[in-house]
Parts: structure tokens; C-alpha cells; sequence
């Protein structure tokens, strides 16, 4: 059999799902979105919970009057803002995604390309803390000089946040690249039926 017979044959409306079939995987879909959604302020929501706890504990440190010299301490101040600057991108372009595909509930057609650019948002925000997790490195081993500079870390306290950090960043590293290989094998699916729909 030819390739083009093959292709004939897929297309047969003998080889298409019935309307029930279709509206069930529909559905699946449009469930599946919602899970990531809600999955998504959860995560958002967590993570931002957990930045508030040292930047609050911060603030009440300096404000109680404990040494803090900013002009020689203030690269932890951009290792708080990193992560920040991190949920912030990924807000928005969630927004700008919800916004994009606010009915895409309603028909296979507008289910399909809202899960095409989920993907996209997902595969940017793999990039965005591959990005902020190397700017973290040079930051933190800034951070770590500086602790030391005042005072604040002896040299075997210095070399062993240096390791535990370093070994944070690389797992986490590996496991956002992990993930990112698995959405675009994901994404090329999600093209080629939103392009068959036309």
C-alpha cells in the first residue's frame, strides 16, 4: 500500500471517532487543562509562601536593629529578587494564556490550541528558571564571599553552603530540563491535530 493510500484510508470517515467519542476525549482535555491551571496557582501560591517566610524574617532583623551593611551585604537582596522576578513572568504569561483562550471550553477546535499554548507557557517557564537558576550560581557564590568579607561565615560554614547550594541548583537544573524534554514530544502532537483541524 502507498503512502498516499494510507493517508487516504486515515482520513476515511470509517477511521474517524464518532461525535460521542470526540466530545468525550473533548472533555477529557478541557479536565485536564483545569487540573493544570489549579496545579499551577497552587505551585505559584506555594512557592511565593515559601520566599515570603526568609524575606519577612529578614526585614524583621533589620528592623529589630541586627547587623545588616548593605553596602557590603546586598547581594542577598538579588537573591531574594531573582525568584520573585521569576513568579512574576510566570503570572503573567499564565494571564496572558487564560486571557488568550478564555472559551476554550466550547469546541475541540479552541480545546486544542488552549493546550498547544499551555505547553508553549510551560516550555517558557522551563526556560525562564533554567535562566534564573544560573544567574542564582554567580549570585550565590557572591553572597557566600560577602558573608564571609563581614564576618558572618567562617570558611568551613562558606564551603559547605557553597556544596549544599550547588547541589540544589543542579537538581533542580536536571529536573526542569527532565520535564522540558517530555513537553516537546507533547507540543508536536498538539500541532499536528490543531493543524489537521485547520
Amino acid at each position: 500500500m502507498s503512502y498516499d493510500e494510507m493517508k487516504n484510508l486515515w482520513k476515511s470517515p470509517d477511521n474517524r471517532p464518532t461525535p460521542e467519542e470526540t466530545e468525550r476525549q473533548r472533555a477529557t482535555l478541557v479536565a485536564s487543562l483545569k487540573k493544570e491551571h489549579r496545579a499551577f496557582y497552587i505551585r505559584v501560591g506555594l512557592a511565593m509562601t515559601l520566599m515570603l517566610v526568609p524575606l519577612i524574617g529578614m526585614a524583621k532583623h533589620v528592623i529589630e536593629g541586627g547587623p545588616f551593611a548593605f553596602n557590603r551585604e546586598w547581594a542577598v537582596l538579588l537573591l531574594f529578587l531573582l525568584p520573585w522576578i521569576g513568579a512574576v513572568l510566570f503570572i503573567r504569561r499564565q494571564l496572558r494564556h487564560r486571557r488568550a483562550h478564555a472559551g476554550y471550553e466550547r469546541s475541540v477546535g479552541k480545546t486544542l490550541r488552549a493546550a498547544l499554548d499551555a505547553n508553549h507557557a510551560a516550555q517558557q517557564r522551563a526556560k525562564i528558571m533554567q535562566g534564573l537558576l544560573a544567574l542564582c550560581a554567580p549570585v550565590m557564590a557572591l553572597c557566600i564571599w560577602q558573608l564571609q568579607v563581614v564576618g558572618k561565615a567562617r570558611p568551613h560554614e562558606a564551603a559547605s553552603l557553597a556544596t549544599l547550594m550547588t547541589i540544589v541548583i543542579v537538581a533542580s537544573w536536571g529536573g526542569i530540563f527532565w520535564d522540558a524534554r517530555k513537553l516537546r514530544p507533547q507540543e508536536k502532537r498538539l500541532e499536528a491535530l490543531v493543524a489537521e483541524l485547520g
